[in-house]
């Protein structure tokens, strides 16, 4: 037999399949890790993606496999159909496309089972009595007090680790045939706390309908329900329904941080076991939720974005939860979405795709109304709940009344209200650390980072100036480098800055701030979603951590502090953004009982903004979606974003002329296709050392054209100038 194998080399040079042979005896299977001969290179890891039973080449000139690296198949047959998939619609490599499928760390064995040492009682009867009675003198009176105190703990356990024993003991017991020591396997697990099993929730109408719906065989749905309707209980009843016929379950959140919250109501409703996945594992924990999912014993899969690649098999279910979040698409390339993902691998099982949200992406529900997916829609708040009112307080007056905080009068009140009543409150601010730039008020010279084309940010706590592109750090001078005079000043406001100047206001009041600063440390996210769920702090200060599907009875008061920051963004997507993180951030009041929203905007007449506060998302869609019809944007066109840098400006500026005229012979038969064809420089020019340009081209929506460009990318290199790829980009700068 003829093993196929991947090598586990990302190089367009050896994206092929290349044949082993088979030693006899190997027990060799598709989806298996193999040590193989590679070319000059001593050995190689690869993916056996496929048995012949013959092959095209001399048998003296194939290779023999080395070893298997498992005795199990770390890939299904459906996920290698799977990164077949990724390798054409990202135009990537099979060994690029099968590396989303393991842990990082099980490549090259940096990673793998976690063994401890245990004591096991042998004995029991009167064979254990007579080893208890040697123990103690003629008297009765303990002989040996720390044998005994071993055994008696081994009575109660059966088991234990031989760490929390005497060793001596152990050793003297063991000669006397009472314990024996063995190396076992233990498991490192995430979340540690204890969740106590509830009962079903009673069902609304619209949820039956909703589940009814599902359940008559659909299989791609837009479940759009607003903050607070319910949309997680459907979630839960249609994988109780797909475990009952044996299938498996996958649901995305969009953030870490809501993992444990998720993971909690997920506990509280199903008896078997659930594996998480997401960045912030450590690499053991990881390998372990990865193995328990391999194993079988976890047929639920919670988890971010890459949680999608989870292998789990015969697949019933994929849920995307907040499904209009920009983090379920892939920062580095190849920048795969994790909605395609979930598409195919419930194209390959004949499984339900669900995208849940209040403020589905427009693409979305643009798609939606077409009939690729089957809108489902919950308008209502559960319990008879009114959505919070939303009050805008136009910041250009309190500016004229004098009131240079970003606290508004009408915000204040609001929040000596809510402390009064002891409820909690959430203010969202887009911007983390103290003030978003220095600069001397005599010459205007503004501190930037060194690697960097971008301001530096002041963060008081730790008095240092920090760049948040490169976290390159610096102490911040008295007077300007430039001109020597003392006339520095810091300007804009970040997270702590507001969180001073709550503090100021309410030095009663216990404060929480959640933004990249803060959650630094493992499972930081943990601790402060447990304190202020049960009520540890009065107010909660974040960046859009905060905004994302959080649900804390006592929050009857949220504010958006400055609305401005995302409106002004020079992005096609900048009013839709707006618009979702205005809803999403007011979705977090009134959950349990009524609720106020505060909006601080400098522009309130906006369509954002207006059909914001009335919390009405098809008034919005409507207006977005003839704006870009008349603009011809996406959805009705595509952007294919070429990304070029390095540390020598003239070799990116050279490398993108090259490419400028490379594309124009490939694209020019076809012109009537494109829209406009752009290069420039990034937005932020310079980021960690490297000098950054882009090609911008926009195109009416032709796949084709976008593969001959894709085709063009792989077959271009450039000697230190680093590329990259992107369609649709999430961030346009």
């Amino acid at each position: 037999m003829y093993a196929r194998v991947i090598v586990d080399i990302s190089h367009t040079q050896v994206d092929r399949v290349f044949e082993y042979n088979i030693p006899e005896k190997m027990n060799i299977r598709p989806g298996m890790r193999v040590r193989v001969p590679f070319g000059h290179m001593r050995d190689t890891e690869g993916i056996v993606i496929g048995l012949e039973e013959t092959s095209e080449y001399e048998a003296n000139k194939i290779k023999e496999i080395i070893c298997p690296l498992d005795d199990f198949c770390a890939l299904t047959e459906e996920q290698i159909k799977l990164a077949s998939f990724i390798k054409q619609k990202y135009n990537t490599t099979l060994a690029a496309a099968l590396r989303f499928m393991l842990p990082a760390q099980v490549r090259g064995g940096r990673v793998s089972v976690k063994t401890q040492t245990r004591v096991r009682l042998l004995l029991s009867g009167p064979a254990l009595q007579r080893v208890e009675e040697g123990l103690l003198k003629k008297d009765g009176s303990v002989k040996y007090p720390r044998q005994w105190e071993t055994l008696s703990l081994l009575k109660e356990q059966g088991e234990l680790p031989a760490s929390e024993l005497n060793g001596s003991a152990v050793k003297s017991l063991e000669k006397k045939g009472a314990v024996e020591l063995v190396r076992a396997e233990i498991a490192r697990i995430p979340f540690q706390k204890k969740v106590i099993r509830i009962d079903d929730y009673g069902l609304t109408e619209k949820q039956k309908e909703i589940l009814d719906r599902i359940r008559a065989g659909g299989k791609r749905f837009l479940l759009h329900g607003v903050t607070g309707s319910g949309k997680t209980e459907i979630y839960i009843r249609v994988m109780r329904d797909c475990l009952a016929r044996g299938k498996t379950a996958i649901l995305l959140v969009p953030e870490i941080s809501l993992t444990p919250q998720t993971y909690t109501f997920l506990k509280q409703r199903f008896d078997e076991e659930i594996a998480v996945f997401h960045s912030g594992l450590s690499a053991g924990e990881r390998f372990d939720e990865w193995m328990k999912v391999k194993r079988g014993k976890a047929k639920i899969v919670l988890g971010a974005r890459s949680a999608v690649f989870a292998p789990l098999e015969n697949l019933g279910v994929i849920i995307i939860d907040e499904e209009h979040e920009t983090s379920y698409k892939a920062d580095n390339y190849p920048k795969y979405t994790a909605h395609e993902i979930a598409k195919e691998r419930c194209r390959l099982n004949d499984a339900i795709l669900i995208l849940g949200s209040a403020t589905p992406q427009i693409e979305t529900y643009f798609r939606g109304i077409r009939g690729e997916y089957e809108i489902l829609k919950m308008p209502n708040r559960l319990f008879g709940l009114q959505l919070p009112a939303v009050d805008i307080v136009d910041m250009c007056n309190e500016l004229k009344n004098g009131n240079r905080t970003a606290i508004s009068g009408r915000l204040y009140d609001e929040l000596e209200r809510t402390l009064a009543d002891g409820k909690q409150a959430m203010l969202f601010l887009n911007r983390r650390g103290y003030s978003t730039f220095v600069m001397c008020r005599s010459c205007g010279y503004v501190v930037k980072c060194d690697s960097c084309d971008v301001t530096m940010t002041y963060h008081k706590a730790q008095d240092i100036l920090k760049c948040h592109y490169c976290g390159r750090t610096k102490t911040p001078e008295t007077v300007c480098p430039e001109c020597g005079k003392p006339h520095l000043k810091y300007f804009g406001m970040g997270t702590q800055q507001i969180e001073e100047q709550v503090k100021g206001l309410f030095p009663y009041a216990r404060i929480l701030r959640m933004d990249l600063d803060t959650m630094g440390n493992k499972d930081a996210h943990i601790k402060l979603f447990e304190d202020f769920a049960a009520h540890k702090a009065d107010i909660l200060i974040g960046t859009q951590m905060i905004t994302k599907g959080f649900d804390f009875r006592d929050v009857t008061l949220s504010a958006i502090l400055a609305a401005d920051t995302m409106l002004n963004i020079p992005d096609y997507r900048s009013a839709e953004r707006t618009f979702c993180h205005i809803t999403q951030i007011a979705g977090r009041a009134g959950r349990k009982e009524p609720g106020t929203v505060i909006l601080q905007t400098y522009n309130p007449m906006h369509y954002a903004v207006q059909h914001a506060k009335y919390h009405d998302y098809v008034g919005f869609y409507n207006e977005e979606i003839a704006l870009r019809e008349m603009a011809q944007l996406p959805p009705f066109s595509t952007y294919v974003q070429l990304q070029f840098s390095g540390q020598k400006e003239e070799q990116v500026i050279a490398a993108v002329k090259d490419f400028i005229g490379k594309l124009k012979a490939v694209l020019l038969p076809h012109k009537r296709g494109i829209i406009s064809i752009k290069a420039s420089e990034a937005a932020i020019k310079r980021i960690r050392d490297m000098e950054r340009y882009h090609i911008l081209i926009h195109l009416k929506n032709d796949e084709g054209l976008v593969g001959q460009i894709y085709t063009l990318f792989n077959q271009t290199k450039y000697v230190n100038v680093l590329t990259g790829i992107d369609i649709n980009p999430v961030n346009m700068a």
